[in-house]
């Protein structure tokens, strides 16, 4: 069987990434495509040779010829299509963050359960070989107790003030929503629950939204972690740190995949590398739960669950400043 795709929203990460990862996939079919700019929606099916094009929304979720939905808009959108999708049947797979508040999410996830289909959200560096070796290293007692995980990442990029990344009302926020989330999706993987976060989101002088974010989690364990992400910084490393009683691990370049690991015994490097298409593997799990029957690995509960502390991070900011 072959899992019949469409893909609504056709801007950056779908141009990057999304759609050579549906057509790479054997159990996929990148059978239909969606943008309101009409010439940009035929470019785009040009080059990705997409069979079906159409400039609304409503009619690509009509269609009995699609099995699945890949949601690749802003986040303000997210909330409403996975419903709409929903309720005509379809799977969906929305782009992260998941929505711009926890309710959105708890609305998300009620209608695809109501209409039995599955949600999955695209927080795809939960299939990192470097996280899975971090997760690897825990487990077997490496690193010993385990005691905090550490991540600082920025996006260079200076948005212009019309960019959903940086109008609140758009994106939900700033660096934490848009590279933060996937930092913490994976403090949940590697530490599970937090049970307490404290934070600071320092408001951009030149938009409605953060340009720095700093949270400090206690999880259900015990342990710490520590976030910091940024707009438009120049050199920020994209690092990923695990620190136990016995050693830590440590990424400079997550992306990268170059892993290093001191403990007691000495200090070496390993290499682990993601996949070329960063989504691929993110496709191919879906994909995978779809044909089996199983829950995808990133469910609509975990995506939530990073909603739910991003959005204690921003009242955090606010009690803070008042």
């Amino acid at each position: 069987m072959t899992i019949r795709w469409g893909l609504l929203g056709c801007g950056d990460i779908a141009s990057k990434r999304v759609a050579d990862a549906i057509i790479a996939d054997e159990r996929s079919e990148l059978a239909a495509a969606c943008r309101r700019t009409e010439h940009l929606l035929e470019d785009f099916g040009k080059r990705f040779d997409i069979p079906t094009l159409t400039t609304s929304a409503k009619q690509l979720f009509a269609r009995e010829d699609l099995d699945a939905i890949y949601i690749a808009t802003p986040v303000y959108r997210h909330c409403a299509q996975t419903i709409a999708a929903a309720q005509a049947g379809k799977h969906v797979l929305v782009e992260k963050p998941m929505a711009y508040s926890p309710a959105e999410c708890q609305r998300m996830i009620t209608a695809c359960s109501t209409a039995k289909v599955t949600l999955g959200v695209a927080y795809y560096r939960r299939f990192y070989p470097v996280v899975l070796r971090l997760a690897e290293l825990i487990a077997d007692g490496t690193l010993g107790r385990p005691l905090s995980i550490l991540a600082t990442t920025g996006n260079p990029t200076r948005f212009p003030t019309e960019d959903w990344r940086v109008v609140k009302a758009l994106g939900g926020g700033g660096p934490l929503m848009d590279i933060g989330s996937h930092r913490l999706d994976l403090f949940l993987q590697l530490f599970g629950r937090p049970r307490h976060v404290q934070a600071s989101c320092a408001p951009s002088p030149e938009h409605d939204t953060e340009d720095m974010a700093s949270l400090l989690i206690e999880f259900e364990n015990r342990c710490h972690g520590v976030l910091q992400c940024y707009f438009g910084t120049v050199d920020t490393p994209d690092r990923l740190e695990v620190i136990g009683t016995d050693g830590r691990a440590t990424t400079e370049d997550l992306n990268g995949g170059d892993l290093t690991i001191i403990t007691a015994e000495g200090r070496r490097t390993e290499s682990h590398p993601p996949h070329a298409n960063l989504h691929a593997p993110l496709i191919s799990d879906f994909t995978d739960a779809l044909l089996s029957g199983r829950p995808p690995t990133v469910t609509g509960e975990l995506g939530m669950a990073t909603n739910d502390i991003m959005a204690t991070a921003y009242r955090e900011t606010t009690g803070n400043h008042r």
